[in-house]
């Protein structure tokens, strides 16, 4: 006879299986009703906060509004709302719409206010606006070119703040610019300017047209007279112009001429010719 265990592991009694089919019809029970109650439960409650909406604003007192008020919509204060008969629930949502940042394009957009029923908007919407004005670019045109339309800056006078309302220039780059016009003692000529660090050819050409020179700058180094450090501070002469010039004029005496700086190494006629109008062989005052 064989040991059939499998099949007495198996078999349950008539009165279990009973059992275990009672217990789970009854916790099917529970889950359907509590599914039920929680689906219709939840609609039926959004429909009473609706219903309670509905009614504050039938609670609400309508007066009378005025025929010549007008409201900006991303303006609006509690006592305009007021005015408007807008509920008191619903003007708290709109405010607080706006503290946050929230922005009206259009009129109608404040029928998105939940809350806001047709009639109510039916009936203010008469006395609301909104600003829709953009301010845009204006541009003329130089050439094949169109170049923002902007007013003319000195370039040897105009402070940081100047500088900042010409179109690429933010306040670091303003404030370079200003801070390597000091350096220099002043632009001899606009195309300096794109000297500056930091400042792309692209945004010195939209400039260009901007850009005016009334009065150059003039010479606040003497080769015979300033010291050393004062003359490496200079953006074209730097410290190994200045040790030349100083070892120079320390050898061999003062300079008569301007052009002898020619015969010092490291200095050829590009680099002159950039130096030469902030120089001079008398003393400075």
């Amino acid at each position: 006879m064989k040991n059939n265990k499998f099949t007495s592991v198996l078999y349950f009694p008539m009165n279990a299986r009973n059992g275990y089919l009672s217990l789970f019809l009854i916790t099917w029970s529970i889950m359907q009703v509590a599914y039920f109650k929680n689906f219709f439960g939840g609609k039926r409650e959004n429909e009473v906060k609706y219903s309670v909406y509905v009614a504050d604003e039938r609670k609400t007192k309508i007066k009378e509004i005025p025929v010549n008020f007008r409201l900006n919509i991303n303006q609006a204060d509690m006592n305009s709302l007021k005015t408007l008969s807008v509920p008191e629930f619903l003007a708290e949502r709109w405010l607080k719409y706006l503290e946050k940042g929230g922005k009206f394009r259009r009129i109608d957009d404040v029928k998105k206010l939940y809350g806001m029923s047709l009639t109510l908007y039916h009936r203010i919407s008469g006395h609301l606006y909104v600003n829709t004005t953009v301010k845009k670019d204006k541009y003329f045109v130089k050439g094949e070119q169109y170049i923002r339309r902007c007013k003319l800056v000195d370039i040897n006078e105009a402070d940081s703040a100047e500088w900042e309302s010409l179109y690429g220039i933010g306040p670091y780059l303003a404030q370079r610019i200003v801070t390597f016009r000091q350096s220099l003692c002043g632009f001899m000529s606009i195309s300096q300017v794109k000297e500056t660090y930091g400042l792309r050819d692209s945004v010195f050409q939209t400039l260009l047209p901007c850009l005016t020179l009334k009065k150059t700058g003039k010479p606040c180094i003497s080769v015979n007279y300033s010291t050393q450090e004062a003359m490496s501070k200079h953006p074209y002469i730097r410290y190994k112009l200045a040790k030349a010039i100083f070892l120079y004029r320390e050898n061999n005496g003062k300079f008569e001429d301007l052009e002898h700086l020619k015969n010092l190494p490291g200095i050829n006629d590009s680099i002159y010719n950039k130096m030469e109008p902030y120089l001079t062989v008398d003393p400075i005052e």
